[in-house]
């Protein structure tokens, strides 16, 4: 009895395992062509229509915006894309 608990326990872990890995990212993205106090409202806007998305924080200063996301429901391509689509090009800022 012994054994067979330990390997369904074992499968479990397991199993559960991938969505371990899934959860809330937070992600800071460099954001381009914002000349104006009104840029980052739209870059707000866009990427806060995106599903998953749970917080924007948009700096006009700092060219940036750091997002809070549910990586199991959206990902950094399509959080990039909803800013680029709305015209400020966006990509994950370099860690350096």
């Amino acid at each position: 009895m012994k054994k067979l608990f330990t390997a369904v326990s074992v499968l479990v872990l397991w199993t559960g395992a991938s969505s371990a890995w899934a959860g809330q990212q937070t992600v800071t993205l460099t954001v381009e062509k914002m000349y104006c106090a009104l840029c980052p409202v739209t870059v707000a806007k866009a990427i806060e229509r995106v599903d998953g998305v749970s917080a924007v924080d948009v700096s006009f200063d700092r060219k940036e915006a750091v997002v809070t996301y549910e990586d199991s429901v959206t990902n950094l391509k399509e959080i990039a894309a909803a800013s680029t689509n709305a015209g400020y090009p966006a990509h994950v800022k370099d860690a350096s």
